[in-house]
C-alpha cells in the first residue's frame, strides 16, 4: 500500500499545472509541420487557420502556434469574434494564459455598432480592455473620435483619450488634450486646455463635463463661452444647457457684449439666448457701459438685461443701486432704461449729482440722446441743490422740474410749480451781494461756464426779497426739503459698492 500511494504521488508530480484559463485550441488549418531540424518550438500552419479560446473564434492565412505556451502568431486576414465583437487586421500575437492580443496592421473593431480603426492594438479579453498608443479613430453614428492614444473598455462603454483628440458631431467640435467619454451615457469628461465649437457658441475649458444626449454641460476653472454675437461669458463655473439656451454662472463672473460695449460682474447669473434673450446677475453685481469715453459703473443688488423686442431693450437694476461716471453720479433704490425712448428712470428715494448741482425727487427721469444725457426730468417734489460756499447752499424747489445738459454739463434748470429759490447772488469779484429768496408759479436758472448759477427768470406773478450779506434770518436759510446729501455721492468707481 505504502509502495502504490508513492507511485500515485510520482504520476501526479510528473502532470503539467494548468491556470483556470483553458488553453488555445487548433480547429483548423489546411496544413500543419513542424521542423525539429530548425530548432523551432512552434508548430507552422498554413491555409484556412482557425483557433477557438473560451468565447472567442480566430482566423487567418497562417499562424505559428506555440502550444506548449499556449499562444500563437496570427499572419494575413487576421479576424476574432467574441461575444458582440469583430476584429480584423494583418497580424496579431495572442497569449491564451493571459488573454493579451497584440494586433497590428489596419485594425478595425467592430462592437455594436461602434468601430475603432488603429495601426496598434493591445486587448485584454479576460479585462475586456485594450489601448492604443499610436494613433485610432472611432465612428460611431453619431459622432467620429481621432487621437494619439486611446483605451477603451466595451462592457461600460467607457472611454479613454489623450493627446490631440477630436470629437465631431453635427452640433459640435470638440479638441482636448484628454478626454473621458461613455457611449452609452453620452457622458464626456474634458481635461486639459480644450475647446467647443457649436453653430453660434465656441466653449474654452480646462475641465469640464458634457453630455452629447441631453446636450447639458458643467464647465469649471473659469471656464468661456463665446457667442458669434460678441457674447462672452467667463466664471469659476458655469451650468450650460445648450437645449434651453441656458447658462448659470457661479463665482467671479465677467459678462460682455462686444456689440453693446458693456461688461457684467458677479458671482451669480442666469443668461437665456432664447428669445426674449434675458438674463441677471446678482451678488456683488455691477455693470460697465464703455459705450462712451467716460465709461459708466452701475451697482445694485441685483441686475436684469432684457431683450423686449427687436427694436427695445430695458436694464433694471434693483435695491442699493448707485452708478458713477466723471460728469454724473447717481443713487436710488430702482432704476429702468429702456432703449426704445433712451430713458433712464431712478425710483425710491433717487439722488443725481451733475458737477455742484444735486437734485432730488420722487422719481428722476434721465432722456437721453445719441447715448448722452439730454434733459433730466423731475417728476414731483422736485428740489435741486447747489453747494455755493461754506454753510452757503443755493437751494431751488417744486413740483416738477425738468434741467437741460449740454456736453454732459449743466446748463438750465426750469422749476414749475409752487417754485421756491434761494440764490447767493456775487459780483464779478465772487464777494457776496446779497441772498435772494423768491416764489412763483415757474423759474428758470441758468448755469456759468464755471457751473455756478448765471441768473434766475421768473414768472411776472414771482415775489421776493433780497436779504443783505450776512443778515438772513437763520430760519430763511434752508427751504423746508432742504437735504444735502454729499457723503452719499459716488466719488470714484469703488464707491458704487458702499451702501
Amino acid at each position: 500500500m505504502k509502495r502504490t500511494l508513492i507511485a500515485l504521488l510520482a504520476i501526479l508530480s510528473s502532470l503539467p499545472i494548468f491556470s483556470e484559463t483553458r488553453n488555445v485550441v487548433l480547429e483548423q488549418c489546411d496544413v500543419l509541420s513542424f521542423d525539429k531540424s530548425t530548432g523551432a518550438q512552434y508548430q507552422v500552419l498554413k491555409g484556412n487557420v482557425r483557433f477557438r479560446h473560451e468565447s472567442a473564434l480566430m482566423f487567418c492565412d497562417s499562424a505559428y502556434f506555440y502550444d506548449t505556451n499556449n499562444s500563437f502568431d496570427a499572419f494575413g486576414h487576421v479576424k476574432v469574434i467574441d461575444k458582440n465583437s469583430t476584429m480584423t487586421s494583418d497580424k496579431m500575437f495572442y497569449d491564451g494564459n493571459t488573454t493579451l492580443m497584440k494586433v497590428r496592421g489596419n485594425v478595425v473593431v467592430n462592437n455594436e455598432g461602434t468601430k475603432m480603426t488603429t495601426n496598434s492594438l493591445d486587448f485584454f479579453r479576460n479585462k475586456n480592455y485594450g489601448y492604443y498608443v499610436g494613433g485610432g479613430k472611432i465612428v460611431d453614428p453619431e459622432y467620429e473620435l481621432v487621437s494619439q492614444k486611446g483605451y477603451y473598455y466595451p462592457d461600460t462603454k467607457t472611454y479613454f483619450f489623450k493627446t490631440n483628440v477630436v470629437l465631431t458631431n453635427p452640433d459640435y467640435v470638440v479638441t482636448t488634450d484628454s478626454m473621458q467619454f461613455n457611449n452609452e451615457t453620452g457622458q464626456m469628461v474634458l481635461i486639459g486646455p480644450s475647446c467647443v465649437r457649436e453653430k453660434d457658441y465656441t466653449i474654452y475649458t480646462t475641465n469640464a463635463r458634457m453630455n452629447k444626449q441631453t446636450k447639458i454641460s458643467r464647465l469649471y476653472d473659469y471656464s468661456v463661452i463665446v457667442s458669434k454675437d460678441g457674447q462672452r461669458l467667463t466664471a469659476d463655473s458655469i451650468f450650460y444647457d445648450m437645449n434651453l439656451e441656458l447658462a448659470k454662472a457661479y463665482h467671479n463672473i465677467d459678462a460682455q457684449d462686444s456689440s453693446q460695449k458693456v461688461i457684467g460682474r458677479g458671482n451669480y447669473a442666469e443668461f437665456w439666448k432664447k428669445s426674449p434673450s434675458r438674463g441677471f446677475i446678482t451678488d456683488h453685481s455691477y455693470v460697465i457701459d464703455y459705450s462712451e469715453k467716460d465709461s459708466l459703473f452701475l451697482a445694485g443688488d441685483t441686475i436684469y438685461g432684457v431683450e423686449v423686442d427687436s427694436s427695445k431693450n430695458e436694464v433694471r437694476a434693483y435695491h442699493h443701486v448707485k452708478f458713477y461716471r466723471n460728469d454724473m453720479q447717481g443713487k436710488c433704490d430702482s432704476m429702468v432704461y429702456a432703449s426704445d425712448d433712451s430713458i433712464l428712470s431712478m425710483y425710491g428715494s433717487p439722488i443725481l449729482w451733475s458737477e455742484e448741482s444735486q437734485l432730488t425727487g420722487d422719481q428722476i427721469n434721465i432722456h437721453m440722446k445719441d447715448q448722452k444725457a439730454d434733459y433730466i426730468h423731475i417728476t414731483k417734489n422736485a428740489m435741486i441743490v447747489q453747494y455755493e460756499d461754506e454753510d452757503m447752499y443755493n437751494q431751488l424747489s417744486g413740483k416738477e422740474s425738468k434741467a437741460y445738459l449740454k456736453n454732459n454739463k449743466l446748463k438750465r434748470v426750469d422749476m414749475l410749480g409752487d417754485a421756491i429759490s434761494i440764490y447767493y447772488s456775487k459780483d464779478d469779484h465772487d464777494g457776496l451781494v446779497g441772498v435772494n429768496k423768491a416764489k412763483g408759479n415757474a423759474m428758470s436758472i441758468f448755469m456759468k461756464s464755471n457751473k455756478k448759477v448765471d441768473k434766475i427768470l421768473m414768472t411776472p406773478d414771482s415775489e421776493g426779497v433780497l436779504y443783505p450779506p450776512l443778515r438772513i434770518p437763520e430760519e430763511e436759510k434752508r427751504l423746508s426739503k432742504f437735504k444735502w446729501l454729499e457723503d452719499q455721492r459716488p466719488k470714484n468707481k469703488n464707491d458704487i459698492f458702499v451702501k
